[in-house]
């Protein structure tokens, strides 16, 4: 099949699956300082915590991966009609695996290192804990990852072998038969609420074959979150060639706030209210109830967007640029900033914006004054090694969406 027919049936870009992407990465920043101010366990903990906090956070943890990987598959979708499987291939190398390693290597490393600090278990530099315990490949139970280790770019991993696996298939969707079975299912599933009915359908599929829902995002055993990560990527992947079912989102956007919002609630009832009397709140239940705001939430964040931020602006595009590195960095200058900033004495509220206002601004200075400047750091941070001369064709980003 020609590029030129492939194009034609994807369309013109959708600008509000930018801005999905853009607010989503924007929110891991929220989402991370968080941590350290909730009982879960983190890499830094501040010794407060929040119920607000963790309220927030319990709603946006079981999707908040999942809707970027929708959008990573979108991204691949369009790429893949503009050069061949070979070269797509390559250029997932060199904008996924590269930065990946170096994040590992140097980026990430800080995590590490402040909370060995934090926890007592070294005492010294970073650079003596770099070049003596990082690269050890060991394991310290009192750590939340071993030496070394890639922490939040387990979603970067993820990814590069997701598509990988998916090349088979990007293949044949790209042929005449494969655009010709896939108008068929778009015919189908754009039909009334089947877009919010058959993906919701499938979750349960997937958490009954499974039975146990832990992610432990250690790629090796972690076959539940593959199988649900792989599932949003191959939405992604199928639904930008299907136009219509953008539109089935948006028509059904009422319905997915309505079960979003009843969904939410029953999650949120054994967090202020005992029920302990109650067997219903059993795991079982929760697991339900969790994958029921898994996809509402998605649903209803992609049918809203789509109504109400389908346009594009100057901040958009500059976001879409910054967004790969601001994400590659978020979470080591959270860590290290925390590490101080939990020292200062200030209320918890405080302490909280402070750590997440402050990494925004660390991290797009980084970006804006460092990154963006020297080709060889634009390589390691996913970017294109210089600048193009044209802003919309530029595509920087760990999962570029349509250009113009």
């Amino acid at each position: 099949m020609d590029q030129t027919t492939l194009l034609a049936k994807i369309g013109g870009r959708a600008y509000f699956l930018d801005w999905v992407r853009v607010l989503a990465f924007a929110f891991l920043i929220f989402y991370h300082s968080g941590m350290m101010f909730v009982s879960w366990g983190w890499h830094i903990e501040s010794g407060h915590n929040s119920q607000l906090l963790k309220s927030i956070m319990m709603l946006t943890s079981t999707w908040r991966l999942d809707i970027l990987f929708i959008v990573s598959g979108v991204a691949i979708s369009f790429m893949t009609t503009k050069v061949s499987l070979g070269s797509f291939t390559w250029q997932r190398v060199v904008k996924l695996y590269i930065p990946l390693l170096f994040a590992v290597a140097v980026v990430v490393a800080p995590q590490s290192y402040y909370e060995a600090l934090q926890k007592g278990l070294f005492q010294g530099s970073f650079w003596q804990f770099w070049t003596t315990r990082y690269f050890s490949f060991s394991w310290d139970p009192n750590m939340e990852a071993p030496f070394p280790t890639y922490n939040h770019m387990w979603y970067v991993l993820y990814l590069f072998h997701y598509t990988i696996v998916l090349l088979p298939l990007i293949a044949f969707i790209n042929t005449a038969r494969g655009m010709h079975m896939l108008a068929r299912v778009e015919a189908w599933l754009a039909r009334g609420t089947r877009i919010i009915i058959l993906p919701c359908l499938i979750y349960f599929a997937i958490a009954y074959a499974f039975g146990n829902t832990e992610i432990t995002n250690a790629f090796y055993n972690d076959w539940y979150a593959h199988s649900i990560y792989m599932f949003a990527l191959l939405m992604g992947l199928l639904f930008v060639r299907m136009p219509s079912v953008w539109a089935a989102f948006e028509r059904n956007r009422r319905l997915s706030l309505g079960i979003g919002l009843t969904s939410y609630t029953l999650l949120l009832i054994p967090a202020y209210i005992s029920v302990e009397g109650f067997t219903i709140y059993n795991n079982y239940l929760v697991q339900h109830i969790d994958l029921l705001v898994k996809w509402s939430w998605m649903a209803l964040v992609i049918g809203y967007a789509r109504h109400y931020l389908n346009f594009t602006n100057a901040g958009l595009k500059y976001c879409n640029k910054a967004v790969y590195p601001v994400f590659i960095l978020h979470q080591s200058v959270i860590v290290v900033l925390g590490y101080y900033v939990i020292d200062w004495g200030l209320p918890g509220v405080a302490e909280y914006f402070v750590i997440a206002i402050g990494t925004f601004a660390i991290c797009i200075g980084l970006y804006q004054l460092v990154i963006r400047r020297f080709a060889v750091l634009r390589i390691l941070f996913g970017l294109n090694w210089k600048v193009s001369n044209t802003t919309d064709t530029e595509h920087h980003s760990m999962h570029p969406t349509p250009a113009n």
